[in-house]
């Protein structure tokens, strides 16, 4: 017969179920904004001051007020990307605090990002992302979502940096229109377009130099984009204090990898009103119209699968020497470029009619000065286009330009890369492939399995131009720069196929 449970039996069952279920972890909540159902909240930043850590909050349709902070582990989850928009404020989102710890990890899902203007954070001459601010130690997920037309512009100039050749100028910098990034950022499934860093074309900008359009990683950052759209995006500088554009895409000083993307339509555009101090500085230069690497460490970055395409370089200054280099990808930091396209990227570089000043239109498809790997890919119809009408015009590595660096093209096609200078005196080099001396030492290129076609170069009247294929020399002397060439076609190419072969 089975005894009955006496009360005092129930109290011990109680009291160690109590126990038990003391020991296990707290199921994360979820918290609804701007939704039908009883006790949905009407503020994106309340859910995220209500929520633990943890939590999920889930956002209805509708338009809501950006200038969020999230400083605790949290997901934001919008019922879809066309009909959830986050607008506003300087970012929209800033995720962390700049110099905070790491453990942070927030994921922002099924969102449009838009309307953001950040002058300020962290610095009045110093603001970086427009749309997103991720600090650093904080990881971040944004999937699924479009990052649009925000911006990037610092308050105020300050006189803090001097040239190499020893001149005091105006500093300030724009960074990463769209998105920046100190910490770790994976980026799917989204569309990062139509942001600014820096000038738009009727509003002036403080910034010196403006970086990353679209995005931008720092030194500090790891960036991982995947299935991805950064199309339409602007670095850009104005008078009178502007004087670098850089990655009108992409600006990366940290660990970029991109797969299966498209970086297209971006701009990194360079107005200008600075005197020149050749030969110690280069006055005014746009860099990297689809995306830029620079040489600070850890800089560096792994593309696979992705199109760059019909980005743009541009310089105008009225003051000086006008420089634009690198239409599609500029390489300052180590590259691994597998099964992507490099093509129908331009630049272009111009002074005004009787000023006498160089205009320097070059690399238009991928420049590197450090070592790259082009690996199964097209650098192909890039355009490079100098034009001065009183002074000397330079274009030079059309397709891929070799600067001191170490670059290995394996089963690479490098066709239909055009450049043309217009100038009084001046060069033109290198249509297909560029590789020199940069100043940097001896370059090192190795061709394989490759074909380098249908690349051409012309000038003005005065003007030889050489290497419509391949140019390898020393550019005053013309004495051969050795390199490797193996298994390649080298054909139909204008005015010639070779120099230094």
């Amino acid at each position: 017969m089975r005894g009955r449970r006496t009360p005092r039996m129930l109290v011990a069952v109680v009291a160690v179920g109590a126990g038990l279920a003391g020991a296990q972890p707290v199921a994360a909540a979820e918290i609804c904004v701007g939704g039908p159902g009883p006790g949905c909240l009407a503020s994106i930043q309340d859910a995220v001051d209500a929520a633990g850590e943890g939590d999920t909050i889930r956002i209805g349709p509708g338009t809501y007020a950006g200038g969020i902070t999230i400083a605790k582990s949290v997901s934001l989850v919008g019922a879809g990307a066309g009909v959830t928009r986050v607008v506003g404020g300087g970012p929209v989102i800033t995720i962390g605090e700049l110099g905070g710890g790491p453990g942070l990890a927030v994921s922002i899902g099924r969102v449009t990002i838009s309307g953001g203007l950040n002058d300020s954070k962290p610095d009045s001459f110093f603001a970086a992302g427009g749309g997103v601010l991720i600090a650093g130690g904080a990881t971040a997920t944004i999937s699924d979502s479009v990052v649009s037309g925000n911006r990037v512009t610092p308050r105020t100039p300050l006189v803090l940096c001097t040239t190499p050749g020893g001149l005091p100028v105006l500093c300030a910098f724009a960074s990463g229109g769209g998105v920046a990034n100190f910490g770790s950022l994976l980026l799917v499934r989204s569309r990062v377009e139509d942001n600014v860093a820096g000038a738009t074309p009727t509003s002036a900008s403080a910034a010196s130099d403006a970086r990353g359009g679209g995005l931008w990683n720092a030194g500090a950052g790891t960036m991982t984009i995947r299935e991805t759209q950064v199309r339409g995006n602007r670095s850009a500088v104005s008078p009178p204090v502007g004087r670098f554009a850089e990655g009108g895409g992409i600006g990366d000083d940290g660990t970029l990898a991109i797969e299966d993307s498209v970086v297209s339509g971006n701009t990194a555009d360079a107005r200008a009103d600075v005197p020149s101090s050749f030969p110690f500085d280069i006055t005014t230069e746009a860099v990297g119209g689809g995306i830029r690497i620079t040489d600070a460490p850890p800089a560096n970055a792994t593309i696979t699968n992705t199109a760059v395409t019909d980005n743009s370089v541009s310089s105008y200054n009225t003051g000086g020497d006008a420089g634009a280099t690198s239409g599609g990808i500029d390489v300052d930091g180590p590259l691994l470029l597998v099964d992507s396209t490099v093509d129908r990227n331009r630049v272009s570089a111009i002074v005004p009619p009787e000023s006498g000043f160089l205009a320097g239109a070059v690399f238009g498809g991928i420049e590197v000065s450090d070592v790259a790997t082009i690996r199964s890919s097209s650098i192909s119809h890039n355009v490079n286009d100098a034009v001065s009408a009183t002074g000397p015009a330079n274009v030079a590595g059309v397709g891929v330009a070799n600067l001191s660096g170490r670059v290995t093209l394996e089963r690479a096609r490098v066709i239909g890369n055009v450049g043309t200078a217009r100038g009084i005196g001046g060069l033109a080099l290198g249509g297909g492939i560029l590789n020199v001396d940069f100043g940097g030492g001896a370059p090192e290129l190795a061709i394989s399995g490759s074909v380098v076609t249908a690349n051409a170069l012309t000038a003005a009247t005065g003007v030889v131009p050489r290497g419509g294929g391949i140019f390898s020399a020393d550019v005053f002397t013309l004495d051969p720069v050795p390199f490797t060439l193996e298994r390649t076609v080298i054909h139909g190419n204008g005015p010639d196929q070779c120099v230094g072969c």
